[in-house]
């Protein structure tokens, strides 16, 4: 529990091995993609379009934090666009799912829970607008997208995250002009 910051992150290739991921937490921590986890946060420099790797019986939401847009086919159940930063998009790791970019390399969060574990919400918080709060929930992880965020008395950083698990409401402030949270709710299945 507490703040993380980019030094602590884990560069990992995808599971399809078609590029690599920074994972940002994962649980249990030891877990792997093949297997056990329950959730999983991580963010990916997408540098070319291909078929995203399966992920059977786990959600997804994934975003944009840069980059001009992404286009998501997921076969028979749609496609859906990703055309700019912080829009999140929910979809099931059972579907087969190619991503083409819309112009050039982006990068992305990704949020996996294992349907028979864990369920997850993601919120954004553009601060600019003001100071926010997350609603109570057992396991809150805030990412700070852009700029500088306080949240429970930390400063984050850019890229910085904070997991806490503390009771009521979490109150979130800029500390810069331009800040941008991701928070994920997560919360047993």
């Amino acid at each position: 529990m507490g703040r993380r910051g980019p030094s602590s992150y884990r560069v990992m290739p995808w599971k399809n091995g078609l590029g690599s991921t920074t994972e940002l937490l994962i649980h249990p921590p030891g877990a792997t993609l093949d297997g056990g986890f329950l959730w999983r946060i991580s963010m990916a420099e997408v540098g070319a379009s291909g078929p995203f790797s399966p992920f059977p019986g786990v959600d997804r939401t994934l975003l944009l934090l840069a980059g001009r847009g992404m286009e998501l086919d997921h076969g028979e159940h749609g496609v859906r666009r990703l055309e700019g930063p912080f829009v999140p998009v929910a979809f099931s790791g059972d579907w087969a799912t190619s991503g083409r970019l819309l112009d050039g390399p982006c990068r992305d969060f990704n949020v996996m829970t294992a349907r028979s574990g864990a369920r997850h919400a993601v919120a954004v918080f553009d601060l600019d607008a003001g100071p926010s709060e997350v609603p109570p929930g057992p396991l809150r992880v805030v990412f700070c997208a852009k700029g500088r965020a306080v949240a429970a008395g930390e400063t984050l950083e850019p890229l910085d995250l904070l997991e806490t698990e503390a009771p009521g409401p979490l109150r979130l402030s800029a500390a810069e002009p331009g800040t941008v949270v991701i928070a994920v709710t997560l919360t047993p299945a």
